[in-house]
């Protein structure tokens, strides 16, 4: 994943908005301190603020919804390393709190979630 597109919110408190993107989708995410440039090659996990309704999912599918609530999404992905609370959603690795995730989801299973925002630290 790489940072395909900068808008600076305030460049003085380095605050911007990044559009994260690989082979096949983008995510828009919040970022400060911003020390990125477009094009950098992000190896760390995307943060989640604020996961929410962490479900287990009857299908075996990845999906990326914007909600209407500004950074917000609704997710879906597998779940890839419970411990870490690592969820891979079309090659994007995505950091939720482990401790929201219910004791039955183990990990290799697809959950869905909302999370408020999206976060490039």
């Amino acid at each position: 994943m790489y940072i395909e597109e900068i808008k600076w919110i305030d460049r003085e408190n380095k605050e911007a908005i990044l559009k994260v993107a690989n082979d096949t989708q983008s995510l828009i995410c919040f970022s400060c301190p911003c020390s990125y440039n477009v094009g950098n090659v992000l190896s760390d996990p995307l943060e989640c603020l604020d996961t929410d309704d962490i479900i287990l999912c009857e299908f075996e599918e990845d999906y990326i919804e914007k909600t209407d609530k500004g950074f917000g999404y609704k997710l879906k992905g597998k779940l890839k390393d419970l411990q870490e609370g690592i969820v891979d959603i079309y090659g994007f690795d995505i950091h939720i709190n482990r401790e929201k995730i219910p004791g039955d989801i183990q990990e290799g299973m697809y959950i869905q979630f909302v999370v408020s925002r999206i976060d490039v630290w």
